[in-house]
């Protein structure tokens, strides 16, 4: 593939003709100063001067393209807030003697560019290499682009550079906490809202026979029990309790975004890791539907997503919980991750969890961050509606599911 960075800038290109013209313009002065003045002094300049301006054209002739650079991390899997040591090695095809070479790590803006960039003083080696640490990387899908090398003789007179793709995407996942998992509808039981997780009717097994009700299906009726007792029968059928879940992010802009991302990636290990199944759904430039499955494969896809999950939705997280068809469809269970409420959220939620009957809401905040009055009132207000709304801050994610029955 061809090198994209190779002479990319345009100053890049006019340097060594600007070069060559300035060093025969100044061995022409100095030799011209020589002939016309005469004497010791004005020949022994431009003989000290010779030196230097036949290795300055010698260095016009260097060619840059015999380089080869490449960059090596020191682990493939990254979690935020981990440090990230690179190595960056340069080799070249013969030992031309090298003053100076600077090598610059084209760096991401959204990182430390500290130690990035060094001065390497090669004289006839071959083989140069530096590292340099990142600390505390942030989450996110981080691209390193290409390499900078940058040579000249000792009285800057001539300068060359080149630019080597050297493209290498990082990963850095998203941290997390070890969550106390308990199921949750396990906290429903025990009375903690008045609203139960969805049951699911398993109409290949029937347990028994019940009076007619308004409602009931036409396949359900039991004709044999009806013809025998003169009163419509329905089938009774064994019911069924679903563990799943469907986690939805909140994607509006937030201070809170990066918490909020550290939750949703803690729960979805917590659920996973104890056998259970979870969906993920988030939208905001792009919208994000993962279905409800169990296993490390879920985890490793879910994980990739909030790596690079950004909060740049412009739709209010009322209108695509009204909106999307995947929250209404499945016998799940829903838990909303935000960090604001809203009078309008909670009026869609409160028409899902009528019809659901299955919504847990998590609030997250900064440690010591004050609840304000209008979110103590919509919380209340949502209390009164049989929701469960859990303020959550960044110390108590552990215990997270265990509280849900105290919020």
């Amino acid at each position: 593939m061809k090198n994209r960075f190779s002479f990319s800038r345009p100053a890049a290109k006019a340097k060594p003709a600007v070069s060559f013209c300035f060093l025969v313009l100044l061995l022409g002065l100095a030799f011209s100063y020589a002939m016309f003045q005469g004497g010791f002094v004005s020949w022994f300049l431009f003989f000290s001067f010779l030196p230097f301006g036949f290795y300055s054209f010698l260095l016009l002739l260097f060619p840059m393209d015999q380089f080869t650079v490449s960059r090596s991390l020191d682990r493939n899997e990254i979690n935020s807030g981990d440090a990230l040591q690179i190595r960056v090695t340069v080799t070249r095809k013969f030992a031309f003697p090298l003053f100076f070479l600077v090598v610059e790590d084209l760096v991401p803006n959204s990182l430390n560019k500290r130690g990035s960039k060094q001065v390497l003083f090669p004289g006839f080696r071959r083989t140069m290499q530096y590292t340099y640490r990142i600390e505390k990387m942030p989450r996110g899908e981080h691209i390193f682009e290409a390499i900078r090398l940058k040579t000249g003789d000792a009285l800057g007179l001539t300068e060359k550079e080149r630019w080597y793709d050297c493209r290498q995407i990082i990963l850095v996942y998203p941290e997390y906490e070890e969550i106390v998992y308990r199921p949750l509808e396990s906290r429903f039981e025990q009375g903690g809202t008045a609203s139960a997780l969805q049951f699911q009717k398993d109409t290949s097994l029937v347990a028994g026979v019940r009076e007619y009700q308004p409602g009931d299906r036409f396949a359900w009726i039991d004709w044999k029990a009806t013809a025998r007792t003169n009163d419509m029968k329905s089938k009774e059928f064994e019911i069924r309790q679903t563990n799943d879940i469907m986690i939805v992010l909140d994607r509006t802009p937030s201070a809170h975004f990066e918490l909020m991302v550290k939750f949703a990636a803690s729960a979805v290990r917590a659920i996973l890791r104890h056998g259970g199944q979870t969906g993920f759904f988030s939208s905001g430039e792009e919208r994000s539907y993962y279905p409800i499955r169990g296993g490390e494969h879920q985890q490793q896809e879910l994980f990739h997503h909030l790596a690079k999950v950004k909060s740049d939705s412009e739709v209010p997280l009322e209108d695509i919980l009204e909106g999307e068809a995947v929250f209404h469809h499945q016998p799940a269970s829903l838990i909303v991750v935000t960090s604001r409420l809203t009078q309008p959220f909670i009026q869609s939620a409160g028409l899902y969890l009528r019809k659901k009957g299955n919504l847990i809401v998590y609030l997250v905040k900064q440690a010591g961050e004050p609840s304000s009055a209008e979110e103590l009132a919509i919380k209340a207000a949502a209390s009164q509606r049989g929701m469960v709304v859990k303020t959550l801050y960044e110390p108590d994610f552990r215990i997270a599911f265990s509280e849900v029955k105290r919020a």
